[in-house]
């Protein structure tokens, strides 16, 4: 049967298992983020796998087409590198890289809540925030990739969105998220007035969060907007989103 080698990376840990066609994830693995050696400790996971036809990465950062990753804001210590070129030239199997958010959006709109919507939006909040964006089930790029890098918006007082989430520390209610999220999913349905909004990562599961997600986004500057928010249901989203497009070939 074949199987492909989903891996989720983010900012704090890193997730992976193997995926079948039936989209069932075993041989499970989590393990922290290293901050000094990203690359290393990618490199011994995917030996530690056996019988996988291919590898699919989510990566918390910008991800060219032709597989260069040029930097991961929440990782410390990464320099730009070609991981594609890398990893198929020491495994000999295929290899398609994706940006993190847009491995979760990929998964939700094909298997998850979204997959009765044409456009989806999938957002990941955790200790970074990033956004994926799907219509008619294919990934909206951009002309570099970076399409739905809404953290990296510079405000009026010149920080970035992100800079202001992270002095806010950890959120330990969903009311604390108030202003962050009213900014985030109003730059969301602004730019591209998504079909749902699917909320996944740390921060979408304190209580309350669906609720006033839904609240936040009644209305948008003067505009009436009925774009329903969701919250993910689907486990391993980030795993199996990585591994969807060697799936389908």
């Amino acid at each position: 049967m074949k199987q492909i080698l989903g891996i989720d990376v983010g900012g704090t840990k890193i997730a992976a298992g193997l995926i079948d066609k039936s989209f069932r994830v075993t041989k499970l693995a989590v393990l922290s983020t290293s901050q000094t050696d990203l690359v290393k400790q990618l490199v011994n996971l995917i030996r530690s796998y056996e019988s996988f036809s291919a590898i699919g990465l989510g990566m918390p950062g910008q991800v060219l087409a032709n597989g260069m990753i040029t930097r991961l804001p929440n990782v410390n210590n990464f320099k730009s590198i070609n991981f594609k070129k890398i990893l198929e030239d020491k495994f000999k199997v295929p290899v398609n890289i994706l940006n993190d958010a847009k491995a979760f959006a990929l998964a939700e709109a094909s298997i998850g809540v979204g997959r009765a919507y044409k456009t989806v939006a999938g957002v990941i909040l955790g200790t970074g925030i990033g956004v994926g964006i799907i219509m008619d089930k294919k990934i909206y790029f951009g002309k570099d990739g970076i399409a739905g890098e809404y953290e990296h918006t510079v405000l009026l007082d010149s920080k970035m969105f992100r800079d202001h989430r992270h002095s806010t520390g950890t959120f330990k209610q969903a009311a604390n998220t108030n202003k962050y999220l009213k900014t985030l999913l109003d730059m969301i349905v602004l730019s591209f007035n998504p079909d749902i909004i699917i909320l996944g990562g740390a921060w979408s599961k304190l209580s309350g969060m669906e609720k006033l997600a839904n609240q936040l986004t009644k209305n948008v500057g003067n505009y009436i907007n009925k774009t329903p928010v969701k919250i993910s249901k689907l486990k391993y989203a980030g795993i199996i989103g990585a591994a969807l497009p060697l799936l389908k070939k």
